[in-house]
């Protein structure tokens, strides 16, 4: 249902922001429609006005979730332009996101991931497409950069990308229960060194 007027889209958005914090604390399962309501400071009358149903809800929070993780990470990457300077911006980009607490409990799709694994498998397959793309983000990064031979050829994209993505999130997971933010710092250091050593030696360094 697409909003027809400013005050509907303000609704529409107030709606998924409290949807999305609560689908991050209590889970997706866990949180009622009266819940998000009374959170949005709305009537649940007012939620078939914008959502067909829960199940419409939770597709449209993971799209905003996904604009959300977008500005924070990928924006924040986009900044750079040396390849290099970028895949050390992935770790950092996704380290803010996480001290910056985005979502109140942590990463939306990690949490959902672990929800939904043997819960549903169409809104599963939904998250999953979420992680494949961040892993072919960073694997498009790891094939500019050997375009631009500051890789070696044989520097293996999508085995990287899956080591960053699974560094990265199951990061956030032990940060989330220990409270120790600083597991991203030491794990990003080392992932940090992994990458480096794929560079090619004549054009090693920093941009």
């Amino acid at each position: 249902m697409e909003p027809k007027t400013a005050k509907a889209r303000a609704t529409h958005l107030r709606i998924l922001r409290e949807a999305a914090q609560l689908f991050s604390v209590r889970g997706y399962f866990h949180t009622t429609v009266d819940d998000v309501m009374a959170r949005a400071g709305l009537t649940k009358g007012g939620f078939y006005a914008h959502f067909a149903s829960k199940d419409a809800l939770v597709r449209a929070v993971i799209d905003h979730a996904t604009g959300l993780w977008m500005s924070k990470v990928a924006v924040h990457v986009s900044r750079y332009g040396d390849p290099r300077e970028q895949l050390r911006q992935v770790l950092e980009g996704y380290r803010l996101y996480a001290i910056e607490r985005t979502f109140e409990g942590g990463c939306l799709f990690v949490n959902l991931a672990i929800e939904l694994d043997d819960q549903d498998e169409e809104l599963r397959a939904l998250v999953e497409e979420r992680f494949a793309q961040f892993r072919a983000m960073v694997a498009t990064i790891v094939e500019l950069g050997k375009a631009q031979s500051l890789f070696r050829p044989d520097t293996p994209s999508e085995e990287l990308a899956g080591v960053v993505v699974a560094h990265l999130t199951g990061t956030m997971m032990q940060a989330k229960v220990s409270r120790d933010f600083g597991l991203f710092d030491r794990g990003n250091a080392i992932i940090v060194r992994l990458l480096a050593s794929y560079e090619t030696s004549a054009r090693k360094g920093h941009s």
